[in-house]
């Protein structure tokens, strides 16, 4: 819902900005087509903005904090224009901030599509920058070891024990992710099988990767290098 609510709201402005296009070239008929479509396209935006960040906030610890901040200029931006468009009586005075605030969510919604982008170009390096390699659990102390992973869109912390030279428990501390939950059973085929890597969850391989790579991590932190 965050991404449809968010393709809603950008071809909302897009539809309010295009009538300044049809108005500078002379396109009558298009122009009064869309000032009859302004008042209900501006309302429908001032509801969306709000249902996208809504659908989008749960996130916010997994997202770079530059895409909400773009964000919220965006909303900030259309509250004051719809509010000084209503209070402002001048004509040209009221035209000048309904031209500023438009220019505003411009730069507003551009940067924070390029920070979208970028954080998630971000997210796919480090998952692709997983690498699992095979360990050997007898050269591990018995105890309890503690590991993390953090790609961006996910985090993953494990507590993983070892008894006798295998594995006898794994605790998941922490999985912040979006639809990678059932990744989490992998889990338990690494404590039955006393492998690593394993296989990862259809629909769900880069929590699979994350959860693997945070139980690596606790793992090569407790090898004995004699």
């Amino acid at each position: 819902m965050g991404i449809l609510s968010g393709f809603l709201c950008l071809l909302c402005f897009c539809l309010l900005t295009v009538k300044a296009v049809t108005r500078k070239f002379g396109f009558p008929q298009a122009d009064a087509f869309l000032m009859k479509l302004h008042k209900p396209l501006s309302a429908a935006l001032l509801i969306l903005l709000p249902v996208h960040l809504f659908f989008t906030l749960p996130l916010v610890k997994t997202r770079h904090f530059s895409v909400y901040l773009a964000g919220a200029a965006v909303l900030l931006s259309f509250v004051l224009l719809i509010t000084l468009c209503h209070i402002c009586k001048d004509k040209r005075r009221r035209l000048t901030w309904h031209r500023f605030f438009t220019c505003l969510m411009l730069s507003g919604i551009v940067f924070h599509i390029a920070a979208y982008y970028m954080d998630y170009a971000a997210y796919r390096a480090a998952v692709a920058d997983i690498h699992l390699s095979g360990i050997d659990f007898s050269h591990i102390s018995d105890g309890t070891y503690t590991g993390a992973y953090d790609a961006g869109y996910i985090y993953a912390e494990v507590q993983v024990t070892l008894t006798d030279g295998s594995i006898s428990g794994i605790t998941l501390l922490s999985h912040e992710n979006e639809r990678g939950t059932a990744a989490e059973e992998v889990l338990a085929v690494i404590t039955d099988t006393q492998n690593l890597p394993v296989d990862a969850v259809t629909g769900a391989t880069c929590s699979s990767l994350v959860l693997q790579k945070a139980v690596e991590n606790a793992l090569t932190g407790g090898i004995s290098h004699e």
